[in-house]
């Protein structure tokens, strides 16, 4: 009697494991040989909710991963060198026990990448006029000033379209500082920026470059 009821135990919970399963690998995109299932989204969305600190709607999550997976396609059948030289780096990086899927790995690819053209650029490229060009989409930019390392607080300025305050965030990114120091009526003030609006302009900059490179970047994808 006991072991029918365990029996029948195991068998509703395997039922109910693999009902689990199905339901997560429903395929919600079949088209040109690329396969999306729930659990592609799922994926997808939470990596994306790790790089960019931001939510992603369902639809956008698969349009994005059509791309990748149409990206990936195309590396492996015009630059396979560098796709391999790309996973070297995540399994390095990661752990191959660590990449739950195929879209997970794709995905982690697509982002590799397209973060090689992001970082040449910004290394290479990015200079105080696109800095500038950045700074300007913000309604302001109101920081505290101090004398002291931030530790008391004097008043709040709006550095926005302030030319010295521009040269000192561009040397802090290129130096990757976060020590800010600018010339007001001939004192010395530390303009304070904590981490979390550092982040936002960071963001801003990602975007902006992202965009710049855009072009440069499916050209290298499809290149024959």
């Amino acid at each position: 009697m006991v072991s029918k009821i365990q029996n029948k135990l195991i068998f509703l919970t395997l039922v109910f494991f693999l009902v689990t399963i199905n339901s997560q690998a429903n395929v919600i995109y079949d088209k040109n040989n690329i396969v999306i299932t729930e659990l592609d989204v799922k994926y997808y969305k939470q990596l994306h909710r790790d790089k960019f600190n931001e939510e992603i709607n369902k639809s956008k999550a698969i349009k994005n991963l059509v791309i990748i997976k149409r990206l990936i396609v195309n590396l492996k059948k015009n630059n396979l060198g560098f796709l391999e030289r790309i996973d070297q780096i995540i399994l390095s990086e990661i752990g191959e026990e660590n990449i739950k899927s195929q879209t997970v790995l794709d995905v982690i690819r697509y982002f590799k990448t397209r973060n090689e053209f992001i970082s040449n650029y910004f290394t290479n490229d990015f200079n105080k006029d696109d800095l500038k060009n950045i700074l300007k989409s913000f309604i302001d930019l109101k920081f505290p000033i101090s004398e002291n390392n931030c530790l008391t607080i004097i008043e709040i300025m709006d550095f926005k379209n302030n030319e010295e305050f521009i040269n000192i965030f561009f040397e802090s990114l290129k130096n990757q500082s976060a020590d800010y120091k600018i010339l007001i009526n001939n004192k010395v003030y530390n303009v304070c920026i904590n981490n979390k609006n550092r982040k936002v302009i960071e963001r801003e900059i990602y975007k902006y470059v992202e965009l710049k490179t855009e072009n440069e970047f499916n050209k290298f994808i499809y290149a024959k």
